[in-house]
């Protein structure tokens, strides 16, 4: 197929003005072209469904933003996709164009919940077609470029003495030869045909001409299928209009504005975004055409300085000083290889080779200070706010609506909410289904934690709440899951339960935000799902943390409001039973020390609660644990912990834990580290048993006990420095049969030792080491 010129004849009635997405060069010759011509209208690449809101998009915004389309089917499956617009975007700078020339603007791209599927890119102005291209390979491998967008600055960004005849014809030549090569996909001519149905509307709609803004891999077909429709539908989209029958149904769908960011748009995976690096683009558009998008001319800066200046200042605020040599030699070593490469002016790698190449000595990760800085510099911090006056989504409205009646609304100055529990339930709950829906801005910070168990004799709850400039495009975002808060939250908990196939402890998890938020409907096939997945899993670990969860839904049933679901208990019980079962089989474990205690503790405790109330079966409980500590080869750690949870259970007297002592004296450490972490308090209240744990240590010689050192002082870090204080009292008295001298300490030496600890503290502060606080 040859390439047909008529398609750069600028006095036709459609003109078509292919773009590469994001690009400033586009932006600028658009601008440019619209200028030139004044057509009636300009129709853009777009979701047609948002035309009835597109004077929203002639406010005042704060760029960048994002169009948000988004469905849910009846299959409960929820798809969004964004639509998003930097100042260089050229779709931005059609419609700005359009509006300081009167002229008529919409959009022409087939819907997104008509095209959307799983496998349908959730970005919708993706470069993958030409990313995807054969002549694009073949391109860069004659030319020695590696990439599109490398290609792309070589092409069309670089030199700005382009004109915008050469762009026109270098474009459409370029886009031409990457479709020749590739077949479009379903979803590719499933578009084109609506948009050349829109563009035919259009030119019956108005009288002049029609200025026609798409991705470049779109424009030739629209251009042909507007010159030669086809007598009869295409087979391939016969078949995808079968294929869009036979999918699920659409519940619920919506469309809106949302505020977006340059780090979300320099983050798709693959660059899928169109041009990469927006903030290095952001630049150029600034110093080479935001003097021509207001005046019609081309104002040269040199843009590289700028960018110098920029990842000078991020180093410093990372403490990496460069020096004026080293900047010479930057620029000096740039200057060469935009020479080298045929650049007009140093562009983006230009750059970066010349800062890997200049000041880097040693070997080059992604997460060297200064690849971070100058990354940091090309990613851009812009971050987008929407005007006053827009559409929201319902489920916006309800949160705002919620948060005010409240009085929980997030303001520019953060601050603290501590909730009673029993006195305001309704606002923990509104706090939860907030943070399930990753609301920005509401952040749990202390109190009641029943996933963490900590602070678990206060039923209070403390929540950070401050406005987060992520706050409104969450809430936004967040629609897809519904139009009310509660709604939307027990779908965003399906969700989540949907990819807990295999994960007891995930399941549980959900269990418990379902109780905390207050979710009651979801409580029982909940409990339905765990279940399952409990009965299937064959991971101590994983069942054992499942029942840790589940222990203390348990116990704080009233509390969570879930007194009344009485197949918790059983459950429960379920969850203990098969814990025992893989405990008996689990074998011997290596470098999960912390995960067996942690496992032992859960057990035992669950005994210890539920003994009486669940009819837990005590006596398979002991005769498990009695076996497992008989084990020879089984881990001392293991070992130690099962004598330990018998001891504490009566169930072994103190001369047997001696006897074991004895027997595991070679790997004494470990076997104290289980010991202690099950039966602390008994060990303080058995002076006998220490004493023996003395004279075996005091029996090691120089080697023995250098080797046992690390795992004994592991051991004894499970007292607490008073415990550990009255063990030292203990032993001193068994062994003089005299009380140990009280120590004393004045007023004024404890002041000293406080104002050295504070500037020790503060000395480690000043050199930014971790762990620390001030």
């Amino acid at each position: 197929m040859d390439f047909d010129t008529s398609i750069l004849n600028l006095d036709a009635k459609v003109i078509f003005f292919p773009v590469r997405h994001h690009s400033p060069a586009c932006a600028r010759f658009v601008r440019e072209l619209a200028t030139k011509i004044r057509p009636a209208a300009i129709l853009i690449e777009g979701p047609a469904d948002f035309n009835d809101q597109i004077s929203e998009l002639n406010l005042p915004h704060q760029l960048p933003i994002a169009v948000y389309s988004y469905a849910h089917f009846s299959d409960n499956t929820r798809l969004a996709a964004f639509y998003p617009y930097c100042v260089y975007s050229p779709e931005w700078q059609a419609l700005q164009i359009a509006k300081e020339l009167d002229i008529s603007a919409e959009f022409i791209d087939l819907p997104w919940s008509k095209m959307a599927t799983t496998k349908t890119a959730h970005h919708r102005y993706s470069d993958r077609e030409l990313r995807q291209s054969q002549y694009v390979s073949q391109l860069c491998e004659t030319l020695g470029i590696e990439g599109l967008d490398h290609l792309w600055d070589h092409l069309f960004e670089i030199d700005p003495a382009i004109t915008l005849e050469t762009y026109l014809d270098r474009a459409h030549q370029f886009c031409f030869h990457c479709r020749a090569l590739d077949e479009p996909t379903l979803e590719d001519q499933q578009r084109e045909a609506f948009m050349t149905e829109k563009i035919r509307q259009a030119i019956a709609r108005y009288g002049g001409q029609i200025l026609v803004v798409t991705g470049g891999f779109h424009s030739y077909a629209l251009h042909t299928q507007l010159l030669n429709p086809p007598t009869e539908p295409q087979a391939s989209l016969v078949f995808s209009y079968l294929e869009q029958c036979l999918k699920p149904a659409i519940v619920q769908q919506g469309i809106a504005l949302t505020p977006f960011s340059y780090d979300r748009l320099d983050s798709l995976t693959g660059y899928d975004a169109g041009m990469p690096n927006p903030g290095f683009y952001h630049q150029v558009w600034q110093h080479r055409y935001q003097s021509s998008a207001q005046e019609d001319t081309y104002t040269h800066n040199a843009i590289y300085r700028e960018v110098f200046a920029q990842i000078v200042t991020a180093l410093r605020s990372h403490q990496q000083l460069i020096s004026a040599a080293d900047l010479i030699a930057v620029e000096s070593a740039a200057h060469a290889l935009a020479a080298l490469r045929g650049h007009a002016e140093i562009w983006r790698q230009d750059i970066i080779d010349a800062i890997v190449t200049s000041l880097i000595k040693e070997e080059v990760t992604t997460t060297h200070p200064l690849l971070r800085a100058v990354h940091e510099v090309f990613r851009g911090s812009e971050r987008g706010k929407l005007a006053a006056g827009i559409s929201v989504p319902p489920l916006v409205q309800e949160i705002k609506q919620q948060l005010k009646q409240h009085d929980l609304e997030p303001q520019p100055i953060g601050r603290i909410v501590q909730l009673n529990l029993l006195e305001e339930p309704t606002c923990s709950k509104l706090l939860h289904q907030l943070r399930i829906l990753q609301i920005a801005g509401f952040n749990r910070t202390g109190g009641i934690d029943l996933a963490a168990r900590q602070d678990l004799s206060i039923q209070w709850e403390e929540w950070s709440i401050a406005w987060s400039p992520a706050y409104e495009g969450s809430c936004i975002e967040a629609a897809i899951y519904g139009s009310t808060l509660l709604e939307a939250a027990e779908m965003r908990l399906l969700e989540l339960a949907k990819k807990c196939e295999q994960q007891s402890e995930s399941a549980a998890l959900l269990l418990l935000d379902a109780c905390l938020m207050g979710v009651q409907s979801l409580i029982p096939p909940l409990y339905q799902q765990l279940l399952t997945l409990i009965q299937s899993d064959s991971d101590f670990f994983a069942v054992t943390s499942t029942l840790t969860h589940l222990l203390y839904l348990y116990s704080y049933d009233e509390l969570l409001g879930i007194a009344e679901h009485t197949e918790l208990g059983y459950l429960l019980q379920v969850t203990f039973t098969r814990s025992l079962w893989l405990l008996e089989s689990l074998g011997q474990v290596r470098d999960q020390d912390q995960q067996l205690l942690n496992a032992f503790k859960t057990l035992l405790e669950t005994m210890q609660r539920c003994d009486r109330t669940l009819n837990l079966d005590r006596e398979a409980f002991i005769a498990v644990l009695a076996r497992t500590s008989q084990e020879q080869i089984q881990n001392p750690v293991l070992r130690g912990a099962t004598i330990g949870a018998l001891w504490v259970l009566d169930e072994a007297p103190t001369e047997q834990v001696l006897t074991d002592l004895y027997a595991i004296s070679n790997h004494l450490g470990d076997f104290l580290t289980g010991l202690f972490s099950i039966a602390r308090e008994m060990i303080q209240r058995s002076p006998e048993l220490l004493n023996q744990i003395d004279r075996i240590i005091a029996q090691f010689d120089d080697e023995a006990f250098l080797e046992a050192l690390p795992s004994l002082r592991l051991a004894f870090t499970y007292f607490t420095p008073r415990e550990q204080h009255m063990l030292s009292h203990t032993l001193t008295q068994f062994w003089t049969n005299t009380p140990a001298p009280v120590l004393e300490i004045s007023s004024e030496q404890i002041a000293q030792v406080k104002a050295r600890e504070a500037r020790l503290l503060s000395t480690i502060a000043q050199y930014g080491l971790r762990g620390i606080r001030e």
